[in-house]
């Protein structure tokens, strides 16, 4: 009897507040992981599985909401997510390595072959974050927040939940060299950039997949550039790096008019008109 009440309960809240119950599955499945792995300093590969949970709450909400289980679009045509993807990586390219290199560094003296070299991408981030992540991120949660709270402030909202969601991490010893101050400042900025990539995308996942971890990689993309050499700051480089990704979402939103390719139509799986460009 009261497991029948319990997923009645749940039912109605992911039929009436899916956001709600989306959020806090997500934080429910990493938690699980993320607080006995800082406990018990476990490996830091477990982060792959705590990952999963934005998608799994996605899947999970959508299910219990509508009967079915197409909580995101993979892509629309190919040639627009293509043409977004590549946008989107650019952006995280010129966002957090580019622009903190030229402040930081005499333009001669750096590498750059090194951004056109495949062989700097550290391929295994994609099951660090943006495999599990971004389905629930900017495929489900995304779209939703948009038709509630408009572009940019969906980007802001869901820029602040997305660093609350990692909160754990900060307590395990060499996860990131940030104070969680600076990395809030990195995630705003991304999520900004991850909303106008993947709404030009049409919310397809690819391309916040793709945007994500091209971010992950940009530490082999500065170690390359700066080869031989070294930034020279008189504050810290990720701060730079931060108020970089802040300055190109801010360029981002005036340039579109607070739009970042927005527009509505009907979202995945939903009988309802939600954000969708």
């Amino acid at each position: 009897m009261t497991s029948g009440v319990v997923d009645c309960a749940a039912v109605r809240l992911a039929t009436e507040r899916p956001l709600v119950m989306f959020f806090a599955l997500a934080y429910a499945w990493a938690w699980l992981v993320f607080v006995p792995m800082v406990m018990l300093q476990g490996r830091l590969e477990w982060i792959a599985v705590a990952a999963l949970g934005p998608t799994i709450a996605a899947v999970l909400t959508h299910r219990m909401a509508t009967g079915n289980y197409r909580a995101f679009r993979f892509a629309t045509t190919w040639p627009r997510t293509l043409g977004a993807t590549a946008v989107g990586v650019a952006l995280m390219i010129l966002s957090y390595v580019v622009l903190p290199a030229l402040a930081t560094a005499d333009p001669r003296t750096l590498n750059w072959s090194v951004l056109f070299s495949l062989a700097v991408y550290n391929y295994s981030t994609l099951l660090g974050g943006p495999l599990g992540e971004e389905p629930g991120w900017r495929g489900y949660a995304l779209p939703r927040l948009e038709r509630a709270f408009g572009p940019v402030r969906a980007s802001l909202v869901l820029g602040l939940l997305w660093t609350g969601w990692h909160l754990p991490l900060f307590l395990y010893p060499g996860w990131t060299s940030s104070p969680l101050w600076i990395y809030v400042l990195f995630l705003t900025g991304q999520s900004v950039l991850l909303t106008y990539g993947t709404n030009l995308a049409h919310f397809g996942i690819v391309t916040p997949i793709a945007m994500h971890a091209a971010f992950n990689t940009v530490s082999r993309f500065l170690g390359g550039l700066f080869a031989g050499t070294g930034p020279s700051t008189p504050i810290r480089f990720e701060l730079v790096m931060a108020l970089c990704g802040l300055a190109t979402a801010l360029v981002v939103i005036l340039v579109t008019r607070g739009r970042l390719a927005y527009r509505e139509q009907p979202a995945v799986g939903d009988a309802t008109a939600v954000a969708a460009p």
